[in-house]
């Protein structure tokens, strides 16, 4: 009988901090590597984490960075460039656009809308791929959204007028508009 009580014990001693390091180390971790692969595509990604960039002006070159570093394909991004007498924000990205496929069209619609939503006067933004670049232009944004694009500031609506737009044609559509300026 005191075999099998010492044999309790020691397990019961083993499970508890097992126990918490699980529920209190592990399990947090792993989710937070999931939320942050979740960042990284523009169908998943959260507008209201980048909220927090808001800014009047695009020299805020640490704010900038910091918003394109929260968008997705972050975990390509090298550098960003301004332009001040433009108002002009080159994003320089480490991947092949073609390789990316999908992905690129609708990281240039969402992180285009998102820039220009948050950095006031930010007025085009080029986003450079290792083999393609894309330059997409306030007012071409503007006028796609017409009197919505102010209201994209709420995440609800982000999401329901970009990223649910994300299909095949209504997709194709707006990288076109957003990229030829039609």
């Amino acid at each position: 009988m005191d075999k099998r009580r010492l044999m309790i014990g020691i397990i019961v001693i083993l499970a508890i901090p097992l126990y918490i390091w699980i529920a209190y180390f592990e399990i947090p971790a792993k989710s937070e590597i999931g939320e942050e692969k979740m960042q990284q595509d523009p169908l998943t990604h959260n507008f209201e984490k980048v909220l927090q960039y808001e800014n009047d002006y695009m020299g805020n070159a640490s704010n900038t960075s910091q918003l394109f570093q929260s968008l997705p394909l972050n975990e390509y991004k090298q550098s960003i460039e301004m332009d001040p007498d433009h108002l002009l924000l080159i994003v320089h990205y480490d991947a092949s656009a073609h390789e990316l496929q999908e992905k690129t069209q609708q990281a240039v619609i969402y992180n285009s809308t998102a820039a220009f939503l948050l950095i006031h006067n930010l007025e085009e933004l080029e986003m450079c791929f290792n083999d393609e670049t894309f330059r997409v232009r306030r007012d071409v944004v503007e006028d796609y959204f017409n009197d919505e694009f102010k209201t994209l500031i709420d995440p609800e609506n982000f999401k329901e007028k970009v990223q649910k737009t994300f299909n095949g044609e209504k997709q194709s559509a707006m990288y076109k508009a957003f990229t030829e300026g039609k």
